[in-house]
Protein backbone atom coordinates (compact mmCIF):
# COMPACT_ATOMS: atom_id res chain seq x y z
CA UNK A 1 0.00 0.00 0.00
CA UNK A 2 1.36 3.42 -0.94
CA UNK A 3 -0.04 5.16 2.16
CA UNK A 4 -0.61 3.73 5.61
CA UNK A 5 -4.26 3.41 6.62
CA UNK A 6 -5.79 3.14 10.08
CA UNK A 7 -9.18 2.39 11.61
CA UNK A 8 -10.23 5.49 13.56
CA UNK A 9 -13.89 4.76 14.29
CA UNK A 10 -16.28 1.86 14.70
CA UNK A 11 -19.96 1.61 15.54
CA UNK A 12 -22.53 -1.16 15.69
CA UNK A 13 -26.14 -1.58 16.69
CA UNK A 14 -27.55 -4.06 19.16
CA UNK A 15 -27.99 -7.31 17.25
CA UNK A 16 -31.23 -9.31 17.39
CA UNK A 17 -33.47 -11.68 15.45
CA UNK A 18 -36.02 -9.07 14.39
CA UNK A 19 -35.10 -5.46 14.96
CA UNK A 20 -37.94 -2.97 15.50
CA UNK A 21 -35.93 -0.46 13.46
CA UNK A 22 -36.07 -0.09 9.70
CA UNK A 23 -33.02 -0.78 7.56
CA UNK A 24 -32.43 2.96 7.19
CA UNK A 25 -32.70 3.53 10.93
CA UNK A 26 -30.28 0.71 11.69
CA UNK A 27 -27.74 2.06 9.21
CA UNK A 28 -28.07 5.57 10.59
CA UNK A 29 -27.58 4.42 14.17
CA UNK A 30 -24.38 2.53 13.36
CA UNK A 31 -22.99 5.42 11.30
CA UNK A 32 -23.70 7.91 14.08
CA UNK A 33 -21.92 5.67 16.58
CA UNK A 34 -18.89 5.31 14.29
CA UNK A 35 -18.72 9.09 13.79
CA UNK A 36 -18.97 9.64 17.53
CA UNK A 37 -16.23 7.07 18.12
CA UNK A 38 -13.97 8.85 15.62
CA UNK A 39 -15.04 12.26 16.98
CA UNK A 40 -15.78 13.65 13.52
CA UNK A 41 -18.83 14.68 11.48
CA UNK A 42 -19.94 13.68 8.00
CA UNK A 43 -18.33 16.85 6.66
CA UNK A 44 -14.94 15.26 7.29
CA UNK A 45 -15.82 12.04 5.44
CA UNK A 46 -14.57 12.08 1.84
CA UNK A 47 -16.13 8.86 0.57
CA UNK A 48 -18.66 6.19 1.53
CA UNK A 49 -18.35 2.51 0.63
CA UNK A 50 -21.72 0.81 1.00
CA UNK A 51 -21.97 -2.96 1.55
CA UNK A 52 -25.25 -4.69 0.74
CA UNK A 53 -26.98 -7.74 -0.71
CA UNK A 54 -30.07 -6.33 -2.34
CA UNK A 55 -31.83 -9.60 -3.10
CA UNK A 56 -31.93 -10.74 0.54
CA UNK A 57 -33.16 -7.39 1.84
CA UNK A 58 -35.91 -7.01 -0.75
CA UNK A 59 -34.64 -3.72 -2.16
CA UNK A 60 -33.06 -2.49 -5.35
CA UNK A 61 -30.58 0.37 -5.51
CA UNK A 62 -30.20 0.58 -1.74
CA UNK A 63 -27.58 3.27 -2.28
CA UNK A 64 -30.52 5.55 -3.08
CA UNK A 65 -32.69 4.30 -0.21
CA UNK A 66 -29.90 4.90 2.32
CA UNK A 67 -28.41 8.13 0.93
CA UNK A 68 -29.83 10.47 3.57
CA UNK A 69 -29.44 7.95 6.39
CA UNK A 70 -25.83 6.93 5.77
CA UNK A 71 -24.79 10.38 4.62
CA UNK A 72 -23.56 9.87 1.08
CA UNK A 73 -25.90 12.37 -0.55
CA UNK A 74 -23.69 14.35 -2.94
CA UNK A 75 -20.60 12.48 -1.84
CA UNK A 76 -18.62 9.84 -3.73
CA UNK A 77 -20.16 6.44 -3.01
CA UNK A 78 -19.15 2.93 -4.04
CA UNK A 79 -21.51 -0.01 -3.54
CA UNK A 80 -20.13 -3.53 -3.08
CA UNK A 81 -22.15 -6.77 -3.33
CA UNK A 82 -20.16 -9.96 -2.67
CA UNK A 83 -22.48 -12.11 -0.57
CA UNK A 84 -21.53 -12.98 3.00
CA UNK A 85 -18.11 -11.34 2.71
CA UNK A 86 -19.56 -8.01 1.59
CA UNK A 87 -18.83 -6.06 4.78
CA UNK A 88 -15.21 -7.13 4.57
CA UNK A 89 -14.99 -6.56 0.81
CA UNK A 90 -16.26 -3.01 1.31
CA UNK A 91 -13.69 -2.40 4.04
CA UNK A 92 -10.87 -3.64 1.83
CA UNK A 93 -12.12 -1.38 -0.97
CA UNK A 94 -12.07 1.65 1.34
CA UNK A 95 -8.50 0.87 2.44
CA UNK A 96 -7.37 0.60 -1.18
CA UNK A 97 -8.91 3.98 -2.02
CA UNK A 98 -7.17 5.73 0.86
CA UNK A 99 -3.86 3.96 0.25
CA UNK A 100 -3.99 5.03 -3.40
CA UNK A 101 -4.64 8.67 -2.47
CA UNK A 102 -8.21 8.87 -3.77
CA UNK A 103 -9.42 10.13 -0.37
CA UNK A 104 -8.25 10.63 3.21
CA UNK A 105 -11.30 9.53 5.17
CA UNK A 106 -13.68 6.76 4.09
CA UNK A 107 -16.75 5.40 5.87
CA UNK A 108 -17.97 1.82 5.38
CA UNK A 109 -21.60 0.97 6.13
CA UNK A 110 -23.14 -2.52 6.18
CA UNK A 111 -26.71 -3.29 7.29
CA UNK A 112 -28.85 -6.43 7.52
CA UNK A 113 -32.63 -6.14 7.55
CA UNK A 114 -34.15 -9.21 5.96
CA UNK A 115 -37.35 -9.33 3.98
CA UNK A 116 -39.53 -12.31 4.64
CA UNK A 117 -42.91 -13.67 5.68
CA UNK A 118 -44.61 -12.38 8.83
CA UNK A 119 -43.54 -13.99 12.11
CA UNK A 120 -45.30 -17.27 12.81
CA UNK A 121 -46.12 -18.10 9.18
CA UNK A 122 -42.92 -19.43 7.58
CA UNK A 123 -39.40 -19.59 9.03
CA UNK A 124 -37.01 -17.10 7.45
CA UNK A 125 -34.34 -19.75 6.97
CA UNK A 126 -36.07 -21.52 4.06
CA UNK A 127 -37.12 -18.16 2.64
CA UNK A 128 -33.53 -16.89 2.54
CA UNK A 129 -32.27 -20.25 1.27
CA UNK A 130 -34.67 -20.00 -1.66
CA UNK A 131 -33.09 -16.67 -2.57
CA UNK A 132 -29.60 -18.14 -2.33
CA UNK A 133 -30.60 -21.16 -4.43
CA UNK A 134 -31.44 -18.83 -7.30
CA UNK A 135 -27.72 -18.27 -7.73
CA UNK A 136 -26.74 -21.94 -7.85
CA UNK A 137 -25.93 -23.86 -11.01
CA UNK A 138 -28.97 -25.87 -12.11
CA UNK A 139 -26.96 -29.04 -12.86
CA UNK A 140 -23.78 -29.12 -10.79
CA UNK A 141 -25.07 -27.55 -7.60
CA UNK A 142 -28.55 -28.91 -7.03
CA UNK A 143 -27.29 -30.62 -3.89
CA UNK A 144 -26.44 -27.18 -2.45
CA UNK A 145 -30.14 -26.53 -1.97
CA UNK A 146 -29.70 -28.25 1.39
CA UNK A 147 -28.24 -24.89 2.39
CA UNK A 148 -25.60 -23.96 4.94
CA UNK A 149 -26.81 -26.58 7.42
CA UNK A 150 -26.46 -29.45 4.95
CA UNK A 151 -23.18 -28.24 3.48
CA UNK A 152 -21.49 -27.76 6.85
CA UNK A 153 -22.96 -31.04 8.10
CA UNK A 154 -21.09 -32.82 5.31
CA UNK A 155 -17.92 -31.02 6.33
CA UNK A 156 -18.51 -31.88 9.99
CA UNK A 157 -19.14 -35.53 9.15
CA UNK A 158 -15.86 -35.68 7.23
CA UNK A 159 -14.04 -34.00 10.11
CA UNK A 160 -15.34 -36.54 12.61
CA UNK A 161 -14.26 -39.43 10.40
CA UNK A 162 -10.77 -38.04 9.78
CA UNK A 163 -9.97 -36.55 13.20
CA UNK A 164 -11.96 -38.58 15.70
CA UNK A 165 -13.51 -35.40 17.06
CA UNK A 166 -16.05 -35.96 19.81
CA UNK A 167 -19.38 -34.22 20.33
CA UNK A 168 -18.19 -33.11 23.76
CA UNK A 169 -15.27 -31.18 22.22
CA UNK A 170 -17.61 -29.32 19.87
CA UNK A 171 -19.95 -28.59 22.77
CA UNK A 172 -17.05 -27.11 24.76
CA UNK A 173 -16.24 -24.82 21.82
CA UNK A 174 -19.88 -23.69 21.62
CA UNK A 175 -20.00 -23.00 25.36
CA UNK A 176 -16.86 -20.88 25.01
CA UNK A 177 -18.60 -18.77 22.35
CA UNK A 178 -21.68 -18.39 24.56
CA UNK A 179 -19.60 -17.29 27.54
CA UNK A 180 -17.89 -14.64 25.42
CA UNK A 181 -21.17 -13.42 23.92
CA UNK A 182 -22.60 -12.96 27.42
CA UNK A 183 -19.92 -10.31 27.96
CA UNK A 184 -20.72 -8.54 24.67
CA UNK A 185 -23.73 -6.19 24.98
CA UNK A 186 -24.19 -6.12 21.19
CA UNK A 187 -24.28 -9.91 20.65
CA UNK A 188 -27.48 -11.57 19.43
CA UNK A 189 -27.49 -14.87 21.33
CA UNK A 190 -26.57 -13.94 24.89
CA UNK A 191 -27.45 -17.04 26.86
CA UNK A 192 -25.76 -19.19 29.44
CA UNK A 193 -25.05 -22.64 28.01
CA UNK A 194 -23.60 -25.82 29.41
CA UNK A 195 -22.04 -28.72 27.56
CA UNK A 196 -25.18 -30.71 28.37
CA UNK A 197 -27.37 -27.99 26.81
CA UNK A 198 -25.44 -28.24 23.56
CA UNK A 199 -25.46 -32.04 23.52
CA UNK A 200 -29.23 -32.07 24.04
CA UNK A 201 -30.05 -29.45 21.39
CA UNK A 202 -32.05 -30.73 18.39
CA UNK A 203 -30.15 -32.59 15.68
CA UNK A 204 -30.47 -30.84 12.32
CA UNK A 205 -28.43 -33.06 10.03
CA UNK A 206 -25.96 -35.32 11.85
CA UNK A 207 -23.62 -34.39 13.37
CA UNK A 208 -24.87 -30.77 13.20
CA UNK A 209 -27.06 -29.67 16.10
CA UNK A 210 -29.15 -26.53 16.29
CA UNK A 211 -26.84 -24.83 18.78
CA UNK A 212 -23.87 -25.51 16.48
CA UNK A 213 -25.29 -23.23 13.77
CA UNK A 214 -25.29 -19.43 13.64
CA UNK A 215 -28.58 -17.51 13.95
CA UNK A 216 -30.25 -15.15 11.47
CA UNK A 217 -29.51 -11.69 12.85
CA UNK A 218 -30.52 -8.14 12.01
CA UNK A 219 -28.31 -5.15 12.70
CA UNK A 220 -25.75 -2.75 11.27
CA UNK A 221 -22.09 -1.84 11.56
CA UNK A 222 -20.02 1.10 10.32
CA UNK A 223 -16.28 1.69 10.23
CA UNK A 224 -14.17 4.76 9.48
CA UNK A 225 -10.70 4.55 7.92
CA UNK A 226 -8.22 7.41 7.59
CA UNK A 227 -4.85 8.06 6.03
CA UNK A 228 -1.80 8.22 8.32
CA UNK A 229 -1.65 12.00 8.50
CA UNK A 230 -5.33 12.37 9.28
CA UNK A 231 -5.43 9.40 11.67
CA UNK A 232 -2.82 10.96 13.94
CA UNK A 233 -4.91 14.13 14.14
CA UNK A 234 -8.13 12.28 14.96
CA UNK A 235 -7.13 9.72 17.58
CA UNK A 236 -4.42 8.70 19.99
CA UNK A 237 -5.28 5.04 19.40
CA UNK A 238 -5.26 4.35 15.66
CA UNK A 239 -5.43 0.70 14.64
CA UNK A 240 -3.21 0.16 11.61
CA UNK A 241 -4.09 -2.02 8.66
CA UNK A 242 -0.84 -3.92 8.24
CA UNK A 243 -2.02 -6.13 5.40
CA UNK A 244 -5.10 -7.59 3.75
CA UNK A 245 -5.79 -10.38 1.29
CA UNK A 246 -8.82 -11.57 -0.65
CA UNK A 247 -8.89 -15.06 -2.17
CA UNK A 248 -11.76 -16.71 -4.03
CA UNK A 249 -11.97 -20.50 -4.09
CA UNK A 250 -14.13 -21.73 -6.93
CA UNK A 251 -16.88 -20.95 -9.37
CA UNK A 252 -19.07 -23.74 -8.00
CA UNK A 253 -19.46 -25.37 -4.58
CA UNK A 254 -19.09 -28.71 -6.33
CA UNK A 255 -15.41 -27.88 -6.85
CA UNK A 256 -14.74 -27.57 -3.10
CA UNK A 257 -13.85 -31.24 -2.61
CA UNK A 258 -11.26 -30.50 0.10
CA UNK A 259 -13.92 -28.69 2.07
CA UNK A 260 -16.84 -31.10 2.08
CA UNK A 261 -15.39 -34.56 1.32
CA UNK A 262 -11.61 -34.57 1.82
CA UNK A 263 -9.40 -37.64 1.92
CA UNK A 264 -6.91 -36.57 4.60
CA UNK A 265 -8.05 -33.33 6.28
CA UNK A 266 -10.82 -30.76 6.04
CA UNK A 267 -9.61 -27.41 4.74
CA UNK A 268 -11.10 -24.23 3.33
CA UNK A 269 -8.92 -23.64 0.23
CA UNK A 270 -9.37 -19.87 0.03
CA UNK A 271 -8.54 -19.40 3.71
CA UNK A 272 -5.46 -21.60 3.39
CA UNK A 273 -4.17 -19.61 0.41
CA UNK A 274 -5.01 -16.24 1.95
CA UNK A 275 -3.12 -17.13 5.13
CA UNK A 276 -0.18 -18.43 3.12
CA UNK A 277 0.09 -15.12 1.25
CA UNK A 278 -0.43 -12.90 4.28
CA UNK A 279 1.89 -14.85 6.57
CA UNK A 280 4.70 -14.82 4.01
CA UNK A 281 4.42 -11.07 3.41
CA UNK A 282 4.49 -10.30 7.14
CA UNK A 283 7.07 -12.79 8.39
CA UNK A 284 4.52 -14.84 10.32
CA UNK A 285 5.97 -18.31 10.76
CA UNK A 286 4.22 -19.30 14.00
CA UNK A 287 0.76 -17.69 13.82
CA UNK A 288 -0.43 -19.14 17.14
CA UNK A 289 2.46 -17.34 18.87
CA UNK A 290 2.69 -14.19 16.72
CA UNK A 291 -1.01 -13.31 16.76
CA UNK A 292 -2.54 -12.06 20.00
CA UNK A 293 -6.24 -12.36 19.06
CA UNK A 294 -8.25 -13.82 16.19
CA UNK A 295 -11.76 -12.75 15.20
CA UNK A 296 -12.96 -15.54 12.96
CA UNK A 297 -16.02 -15.79 10.72
CA UNK A 298 -17.19 -19.28 11.76
CA UNK A 299 -20.70 -19.98 10.41
CA UNK A 300 -20.94 -22.93 12.80
CA UNK A 301 -18.94 -24.37 15.69
CA UNK A 302 -17.52 -27.13 13.50
CA UNK A 303 -16.10 -24.47 11.16
CA UNK A 304 -14.11 -22.93 14.02
CA UNK A 305 -12.20 -26.20 14.38
CA UNK A 306 -11.57 -26.60 10.65
CA UNK A 307 -10.63 -22.93 10.23
CA UNK A 308 -8.11 -23.19 13.11
CA UNK A 309 -6.33 -26.00 11.32
CA UNK A 310 -6.59 -24.28 7.95
CA UNK A 311 -4.97 -21.16 9.43
CA UNK A 312 -2.05 -23.17 10.79
CA UNK A 313 -2.94 -22.51 14.42
CA UNK A 314 -2.52 -26.20 15.23
CA UNK A 315 -1.76 -29.47 13.52
CA UNK A 316 -4.32 -31.04 11.14
CA UNK A 317 -7.16 -32.94 12.86
CA UNK A 318 -6.04 -31.69 16.28
CA UNK A 319 -8.10 -28.51 16.89
CA UNK A 320 -10.82 -30.34 18.80
CA UNK A 321 -8.29 -31.53 21.34
CA UNK A 322 -7.41 -27.93 22.21
CA UNK A 323 -10.96 -27.10 23.23
CA UNK A 324 -10.67 -28.76 26.62
CA UNK A 325 -7.38 -26.98 27.41
CA UNK A 326 -8.82 -23.45 27.39
CA UNK A 327 -6.21 -22.32 24.85
CA UNK A 328 -8.74 -20.35 22.80
CA UNK A 329 -10.65 -18.89 25.77
CA UNK A 330 -10.68 -15.13 26.31
CA UNK A 331 -7.82 -15.53 28.81
CA UNK A 332 -6.12 -18.37 26.94
CA UNK A 333 -2.88 -18.50 24.97
CA UNK A 334 -4.68 -17.55 21.73
CA UNK A 335 -8.16 -16.07 22.25
CA UNK A 336 -10.49 -16.77 19.34
CA UNK A 337 -13.68 -14.73 18.99
CA UNK A 338 -13.78 -12.94 22.35
CA UNK A 339 -16.88 -11.20 20.94
CA UNK A 340 -18.78 -14.49 20.72
CA UNK A 341 -18.24 -14.74 16.98
CA UNK A 342 -20.64 -15.51 14.17
CA UNK A 343 -22.06 -18.55 15.95
CA UNK A 344 -23.72 -16.10 18.33
CA UNK A 345 -24.28 -13.15 15.96
CA UNK A 346 -24.72 -13.46 12.20
CA UNK A 347 -26.26 -10.47 10.40
CA UNK A 348 -24.58 -11.63 7.19
CA UNK A 349 -24.07 -8.29 5.46
CA UNK A 350 -21.98 -6.72 8.26
CA UNK A 351 -20.67 -10.01 9.74
CA UNK A 352 -17.14 -9.69 8.32
CA UNK A 353 -17.05 -5.98 9.13
CA UNK A 354 -17.92 -6.89 12.72
CA UNK A 355 -14.89 -9.18 12.83
CA UNK A 356 -12.64 -6.27 11.79
CA UNK A 357 -14.33 -3.89 14.21
CA UNK A 358 -14.22 -6.24 17.17
CA UNK A 359 -10.53 -6.90 16.54
CA UNK A 360 -9.86 -3.15 16.38
CA UNK A 361 -11.59 -2.71 19.76
CA UNK A 362 -9.35 -5.42 21.23
CA UNK A 363 -6.20 -3.71 19.96
CA UNK A 364 -7.41 -0.36 21.32
CA UNK A 365 -8.29 -1.94 24.65
CA UNK A 366 -11.88 -0.74 24.29
CA UNK A 367 -13.79 -4.04 24.12
CA UNK A 368 -15.29 -3.65 27.59
CA UNK A 369 -16.21 -6.83 29.45
CA UNK A 370 -15.02 -9.05 26.59
CA UNK A 371 -11.59 -7.40 26.42
CA UNK A 372 -8.71 -9.89 26.35
CA UNK A 373 -6.87 -9.39 29.69
CA UNK A 374 -3.45 -8.61 28.26
CA UNK A 375 -1.79 -6.19 25.85
CA UNK A 376 -3.10 -6.94 22.36
CA UNK A 377 -0.71 -5.66 19.71
CA UNK A 378 -1.54 -7.67 16.61
CA UNK A 379 -4.46 -9.76 15.45
CA UNK A 380 -6.07 -11.33 12.42
CA UNK A 381 -9.72 -11.12 11.32
CA UNK A 382 -11.26 -13.44 8.74
CA UNK A 383 -14.33 -13.30 6.52
CA UNK A 384 -16.35 -15.98 4.78
CA UNK A 385 -19.05 -16.21 2.15
CA UNK A 386 -20.12 -17.21 -1.32
CA UNK A 387 -18.14 -20.13 -2.71
CA UNK A 388 -15.70 -20.16 0.17
CA UNK A 389 -14.53 -16.59 -0.41
CA UNK A 390 -12.01 -15.30 2.19
CA UNK A 391 -11.06 -11.66 2.93
CA UNK A 392 -8.36 -11.37 5.64
CA UNK A 393 -7.26 -8.25 7.50
CA UNK A 394 -4.16 -8.06 9.70
CA UNK A 395 -4.48 -5.26 12.25
CA UNK A 396 -1.83 -3.87 14.57
CA UNK A 397 -1.20 -1.32 17.30
CA UNK A 398 2.14 -0.62 15.61
CA UNK A 399 2.68 0.75 12.10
Amino acid sequence: MNRRVAIVGFGQTEMMARSPLTKAELANQAVRRALEDAQITMKQVDEIVLADIDYVSGTAESEMELADWVGHYRKPVVKIETGGTVGGSAALSAVHHIAAGACDVALVSATAKFVGPPPGTLPRGPFLQAAINSGLHALTEKWCSVGAVGTFSMMASSYVKLSGCTEEAVAIARVKAANNALKNPYAHLREHLTVEDVLKSPMLTAPMRQLHMCPITEGSAAMIFASEDVAHKLTKKPVWVKDMVTIHSAQHWAALQDFIAPKERCVLPSLAKACEVLYKRNGITHPAKQLDVIEMYEPCTWAELVWMETMGLCEPNQAWKLMGTGATDIDGALPINPSGGVTCTNPGVPSTLLRYGELALQIRGDAGEHQVPRDVRQGLATGFGGTGWTPLMLLSKDK
